[in-house]
């Protein structure tokens, strides 16, 4: 607003206060029309969710029963394949079924024995010789026909009080076991309170009855199928535990009632005893019938949870944000020009600082890049895409890590934190160039985070030190190898020989150390020059190595005496067949300046850890084995004085 500062106020009226009222009318217009809308629209909405849970619950409650059905029917086919189905045959066939993990609300699932009147004595007797003496079948008293339950698993203490129970003496079961019994299918009954239950958390219960025949017997009329009757497979259910299992989470009052009429005596079940029986503002009946027995669902939409109603009044609250955004952008327009001018003026200072801060960085001498928050590529100064030697922009958009010669996921994951962490650092990095080859550079890296600490960036500067790293490689190199033959040198040898020896110590294995001497060879150096020595020298070395596996190390001590250790050696002999591989490729000829020159060499060996524990010892084993052997006639392979004696 800094820009109407001394504006002409019947100006700033026209300009300003009468495009706002306008503004402002529209948007109260426009904000009403969305309010009503926006109601519609839930209203709609809710309707539609209310509608397809309460069809999802019904759906929920017939498939479920069409699993339970199932269950009965694979149960009656245990009957169909047995004579005589045993209680422990029964017993383990529902604990295969799992009925707690797989089939809620079921209490178990039993069968009960179709018994005349004439056969309850001898129905008694026979379950007591099966190990119950006190059974009996109960309400006691005399009647036409008995329907006992003689199974029934899982046999807890709960379903153990139905033990016996003539569900045939109580009406509401009767009739579902005459419809299941008369018509051969599955007969749902009616509300009932079940034997199992007790004085607590008391629930409506039902029974679902499937009748079993006698195997192979015709059952194409009524009168042949009550002549093969056996009895009813059956499961008991208590409807809290059932449709709470089924049901899970709703935003919906379900009532459930046996029959056509939605009375107290007929209620099954309530999702929400607790609440009043006032119509709710949206409510739906629905009919279900189950195994020949009608059930009515009754739903009432629960007012709306708390996160809904915010949701709605969220977009109340946008409708009047838009609105008043709309007069803000209405007022802040004319002012729009002033800081168009002020920012273009900073623009244009900006402008001059980046070609400043571009021209120091186009002329570094070092390379320099930028990376996105994803360690991408986004900048590379001219030295860069030299060093590197990419076409102009094959690098923007890749990975920083892209360049690394080898994959390396855990030190992309170290390098990736780290940065995320903020921590800037200087390391030594191969990178990959364009030609295959690779250079070596020392990389700092600097992270910017924003305020909330997250990743925006990174500057990298890249210094090439391929040269510099070559020539410390060379120095080393020098360091540790003979300049004439490439073998290692003394200082190098040692090394590895103290290596060898903690690692024979630490693992018990044997090492051998060999000493080398070339046999007259001061004769040819003096005779032919030290250029025909230096061959001879060189071509000794190349015949030593091939007769030495690769983890064996060969080394040049000085002059015309070579070192060589043998890890992993396990007898003397091992020692002795390569010292002997290696006498006898010396003893080829040698040709030198187009003539051939034979060739001699004695040979010490000193074996860990019979001939020393230690470098010196050994050292001094091999050396005194080796001139024993120049002495006794040179050109021969030998041992320490600790050592059996061998043929050369």
């Amino acid at each position: 607003m800094r820009a109407f500062i001394g504006a002409d106020p019947r100006s700033l009226l026209r300009a300003t206060i009468l495009p706002i009222v306008v503004a402002t009318t529209i948007a109260v217009i426009v904000g009403g029309i969305a309010f009503e809308r926006i109601g519609r629209a839930h209203a709609a909405a809710r309707e539609s969710a209310f509608v397809l849970e309460t069809s999802e619950i019904a759906l929920k409650i017939e498939e479920r029963f069409k699993a339970y059905r199932q269950v009965l029917r694979s149960a009656r086919a245990l009957f169909a394949a047995s004579e005589v189905v045993t209680r422990a045959e029964w017993r383990a066939y529902v604990t295969a079924l799992r009925l707690h993990a797989d089939y809620a609300g079921i209490q178990g699932v039993g069968f009960a024995e179709y018994i005349p009147a004439g056969g309850l004595a001898r129905h008694e007797q026979r379950i007591r010789a099966e190990g119950f003496p006190d059974y009996r079948v109960t309400p006691p008293g005399v009647r036409d026909e008995y329907g006992a339950i003689v199974f029934l698993e899982p046999f807890d203490w709960r379903n153990q009080r139905a033990f016996g129970y003539d569900m045939l003496s109580e009406p509401v079961r009767r009739e579902a076991m005459e419809r299941a019994r008369n018509l051969g299918v599955p007969a749902l009954s009616g509300k009932v309170r079940l034997v199992q239950e007790t004085s607590t958390d008391i629930q409506a219960g039902v029974l679902l009855y499937l009748p079993v025949f006698r195997h192979g017997a015709p059952l194409e009329t009524q009168p042949q199928r009550l002549q093969a009757f056996v009895g009813w497979i059956y499961s008991p259910f208590r409807l809290g535990d059932l449709i709470t299992g089924t049901l899970g989470e709703s935003s919906s009052r379900v009532r459930i009632y046996d029959g056509n009429e939605t009375t107290a005596a007929n209620l099954l079940y309530d999702s929400a005893p607790e609440r009043s029986d006032d119509a709710s503002a949206m409510q739906r009946h629905t009919l279900l019938e189950l195994d020949n027995r009608v059930w009515t669902l009754t739903f009432d939409a629960l007012p709306a949870p708390a996160e809904a109603a915010d949701g709605e009044l969220a977009e109340y609250a946008a409708v009047v944000a838009i609105g008043a955004l709309f007069v803000l952008l209405t007022a802040s327009f004319f002012a729009a020009r002033q800081r168009a001018i002020a920012l273009d003026k900073i623009g244009e200072s900006l402008r001059a600082s980046e070609a400043r801060y571009s021209t120091l960085v186009n002329l570094s001498q070092d390379g320099i890049a930028a990376l996105d928050a994803n360690l991408c590529f986004t900048f590379l100064n001219p030295r860069l895409i030299a060093l590197l030697g990419y076409p102009e922009g094959a690098i923007i958009g890749r990975r920083l890590d892209s360049l690394w010669p080898t994959d390396d996921p855990g030190r992309r994951r170290a390098l990736t934190a780290r940065l995320l962490r903020g921590e800037a650092a200087t390391y030594e990095q191969e990178l990959r160039r364009g030609g295959g080859d690779t250079l070596t550079a020392i990389v700092t890296d600097a992270p910017h985070l924003d305020a909330h600490g997250l990743l925006q960036g990174v500057i990298l500067t890249i210094t090439d030190i391929s040269e510099r790293k070559a020539s410390e490689q060379r120095i080393h190199y020098l360091a540790t190898h003979d300049t004439l033959t490439g073998l290692a040198n003394r200082a190098k040898f040692l090394d590895q020989m103290g290596t060898s020896l903690l690692l024979s110590m630490r693992h018990r294995t044997r090492f051998a150390l060999l000493f080398l001497d070339l046999d007259h060879f001061k004769e040819i150096n003096d005779s032919l020059g030290h250029a025909a020595g230096d061959v001879l020298l060189i071509e000794a070395a190349r015949r030593m190595q091939q007769s030495l596996r690769a983890s064996d190390l060969l080394a040049r001590q000085g002059g015309d005496e070579f070192m060589i250790l043998l890890h992993d050696i396990h007898s003397m002999e091992e020692a002795l067949a390569v010292a002997e591989k290696i006498r006898t490729a010396i003893n080829q000829p040698f040709l030198l300046d187009g003539h051939e020159r034979l060739l001699s060499v004695s040979i010490g060996i000193a074996l860990y850890p019979e001939d020393g524990t230690d470098i010196e010892t050994l050292a001094r084993s091999a050396d005194s084995a080796m001139y024993r052997n120049k002495s006794a006639g040179r050109s021969s392979v030998g041992t320490s004085p600790s050592a059996p004696p061998q043929d050369a």
